[in-house]
């Protein structure tokens, strides 16, 4: 009685075993798609590169990732980081004062004082990324939502237009 109790239970704890999956790896549930909201594109590296200086574009979202954000504390923000090259968004020479100054890839500054690199965000409706002391918006150039339209930064509008709003869905 005893070895078919045993037996049992050895069988029972086989079967459960089986169906238990492993818990997923935590990093990985930090990747997003960094997304537009009304167009659904994603911001993607342009030719798909991972080197400094790598514009960043709205490109029709593949899963790549190439397209996989993580948001990380830095500082009195937040840093966006690509998953692909493991380097910060960062406006372009450092123009996060300017309307128009194109978003690149680049180093990320792990100072947390590196303000071109840093980005807060207004949750009106959806994310509104904003960099450094003069409120830059994430902004798809031209208000365009045409695949290749740069990323930029530009004066945030009270009233969120299209081309300012962004979501960050899990990749």
């Amino acid at each position: 009685m005893r070895k078919s109790v045993i037996a049992v239970l050895a069988a029972l704890l086989a079967v459960f075993a089986m169906n238990v999956s492993a818990a997923p790896d935590a990093s990985a549930l930090a990747w997003h798609e960094l997304k537009n909201k009304y167009s659904g594109k994603c911001a993607t590296p342009k030719g798909n590169g991972t080197s400094n200086g790598t514009i960043i574009t709205l490109w029709d979202c593949t899963g790549s990732p190439l397209q996989h954000w993580e948001i990380r504390v830095g500082g009195s923000g937040y840093q966006i980081v690509n998953r692909a090259s493991g380097k910060c968004l960062t406006p372009y020479a450092n123009g996060y004062q300017t309307d128009g100054a194109v978003l690149a890839l680049w180093t990320c500054d792990n100072s947390g004082t590196n303000h071109p690199q840093l980005f807060d965000y207004d949750q009106a409706w959806t994310w509104t990324a904003y960099s450094g002391p003069n409120y830059r918006c994430l902004t798809n150039k031209g208000g365009s939502h045409a695949n290749g339209t740069y990323l930029t930064l530009w004066r945030c509008a009270s009233d969120y237009p299209t081309e300012q709003q962004w979501v960050f869905n899990y990749a």
